[in-house]
């Protein structure tokens, strides 16, 4: 009886661990995941996390019960015909090998174990460009009035934001989490609204002196100024000036989304200006060419 307990208990855990395994493959980076509340199954990348730590601890402890219950055939497979060890038999040392070949092949970067990793980094990638990143790491923790002034943004002015959709806030010391979460969306999502109003809050202003820096930027492309500071670049989409200035599109993201900027590869270069409180598109051009 015990040993069948022993034995249907391995094979119950390890297939949970192989379905836990599968999910924490594919799941975006863990800054991602949390940032846009990534759930599967209605399990978030923590729960899944959680169910695969506790699941191997099982699975350990009867794999050792499973070892000394069947200890006689182990010994028989490591023993001669005679009866003495037999350490030299083909089957040993193809076992030694596999194992062998697979954890420092990991590290060598040795086919396939590096096409299975390269794998998984383009699966989080993936998951990076759908989800987006964070402005800074766990920004999902901070309390309202960290995350504002980490990100520039007016913590008075992101207080009513969340006030005009919907929800009451006494104070900007609750965490974005937890205010995303009371108002049943993602932590992102939570950042596009704020960032929305303070935008549309700015536009007034900076629409008078658009014509201005239309001539600036013409006058800095006629004297040879720099690459990005050319006329017309403030229409031009992030994706578009990433490939006229030979400029990584991924790595332009990360360094504007880390600046606080929400933005894809078709927001323009003067909505990026204008979302991170920039008084000319050629300030991007600053930024993605230090």
């Amino acid at each position: 009886m015990f040993r069948k307990i022993t034995s249907l208990t391995s094979f119950f855990s390890i297939l949970v661990l192989t379905i836990t395994s599968i999910v924490l493959y594919f799941v975006p980076q863990g800054r991602v995941a949390y940032w846009a509340d990534w759930t599967f199954l209605g399990l978030s990348k923590e729960q899944w996390g959680d169910i695969h730590i506790c699941t191997g601890a099982l699975f350990l402890v009867v794999s050792v019960l499973h070892i000394w219950l069947n200890w006689k055939p182990i010994l028989a497979y490591l023993k001669k015909k005679g009866g003495e060890a037999n350490f030299t038999s083909p089957a040993f040392f193809v076992s030694i090998i596999i194992t062998l070949f697979v954890a420092f092949g990991a590290l060598a970067g040795l086919p396939p174990m590096k096409q299975v990793l390269e794998f998984g980094i383009y699966l989080k990638a993936l998951g990076e460009a759908e989800y987006g990143n964070p402005p800074y790491g766990h920004a999902e923790l901070s309390s309202l009035a960290v995350f504002c002034k980490r990100t520039g943004l007016n913590a008075d002015k992101a207080i009513a934001s969340i006030r005009k959709a919907g929800l009451e806030l006494e104070s900007a010391k609750e965490s974005i989490k937890s205010i995303a979460a009371r108002m049943d969306i993602t932590p992102k999502a939570l950042h596009e609204i704020i960032l929305k109003d303070q935008q549309e809050a700015a536009q007034p202003s900076e629409s008078k002196p658009r014509s201005g820096l239309k001539q600036e930027d013409s006058h800095n492309s006629g004297n040879g100024s720099g690459s990005g500071s050319g006329a017309g670049i403030g229409r031009m989409s992030l994706e578009d000036y990433c490939l006229k200035y030979n400029l990584d599109l991924n790595t332009a993201l990360g360094i504007l989304r880390e600046k606080g900027a929400v933005v894809d590869k078709s927001t323009t270069i003067r909505e990026i200006a204008g979302s991170l409180g920039l008084s000319s598109p050629r300030e991007v051009s600053v930024l993605l060419n230090p």
